[in-house]
């Protein structure tokens, strides 16, 4: 695996700390409140910090136990933005003051994935509890909408409805084949999750391949000099998924490394 510099880790870790500081600062001073920030766009940047540090935690060599706690606190933060938007019983239950564009599809891949990559299946589960489709029918995409319902049902146990989903997206893909990026990069992670679902191993590699090759682009572009850079999060965490389900390992890549894998 292709390793950071030592002083590029280093940075990022104090970096995130400092994140971190700054929010409990603003938290404290009531600057969120009266500037109007929304709170659940807090808890999903300060997810998003503490993802990093997993990453950067991870790339520096510290115990997997710890990474693992990281991945748990970013999926806990963006589970907060859920249960605001969605759960009653949160004391910070936002109603129909929920801001709805800080519970998408994408946030709610990202808090499965980081629940996975904590390793801590109980907490994937209520993460993906707390997953749905936008009440006012709003979605990104789609095929990004179908993936991220699948990948909810098949963490709390319900394979034929996420099986079902996920043949429907192949039925589209029949009718328009996956051409634009964001299309290829949902086609890969439908594959890969349609295999571990249908147990079919080979699709689940096929799909694993393809969305490393495809992240590949993005670590050399977008991600270039972050700590996204050394690791992508889906293929992590589908990895992750289908050795907990069916005992299968993935494939081996720089930015898929075994460290971060069941062990």
């Amino acid at each position: 695996m292709t390793q950071p510099a030592q002083n590029q880790i280093n940075h990022w870790i104090s970096t995130a700390l400092k994140d971190f500081e700054q929010t409990e600062e603003d938290f404290r001073t009531g600057f969120y409140v009266k500037e109007q920030i929304p709170i659940q766009s807090v808890h999903v940047g300060t997810a998003l910090t503490y993802a990093s540090l997993a990453r950067a935690k991870f790339l520096n060599g510290d115990p997997l136990e710890e990474v693992r706690a990281e991945f748990a606190n970013a999926a806990r933060h963006v589970m907060k933005s859920f249960t605001m938007a969605y759960d009653e019983s949160d004391p910070d239950y936002q109603g129909d003051r929920a801001k709805l564009n800080w519970v998408s599809e994408t946030i709610g891949i990202e808090g499965m994935d980081w629940a996975l990559m904590s390793a801590d299946f109980k907490l994937a589960t209520e993460m993906a509890g707390h997953y749905r489709t936008r009440p006012d029918g709003y979605m990104l995409g789609l095929d990004t909408n179908r993936y991220a319902n699948a990948l909810a049902l098949t963490l709390r146990n319900q394979r034929q409805p996420a099986l079902e989903l996920l043949l429907a997206q192949f039925e589209d893909y029949k009718k328009r084949p996956p051409k634009s990026p964001a299309d290829r990069n949902y086609y890969s992670l439908i594959l890969a999750l349609y295999g571990i679902v249908a147990k079919e191993r080979e699709k689940f590699l096929e799909g694993l391949k393809l969305q490393i090759n495809f992240y590949r682009s993005y670590a050399r572009g977008e991600a270039k000099d972050t700590d996204e850079e050394f690791i992508c999060d889906h293929a992590v965490a589908l990895t992750i998924l289908s050795q907990h389900l069916r005992h299968w390992a993935g494939v081996e890549d720089q930015t898929l490394p075994g460290g971060l894998l069941l062990q």
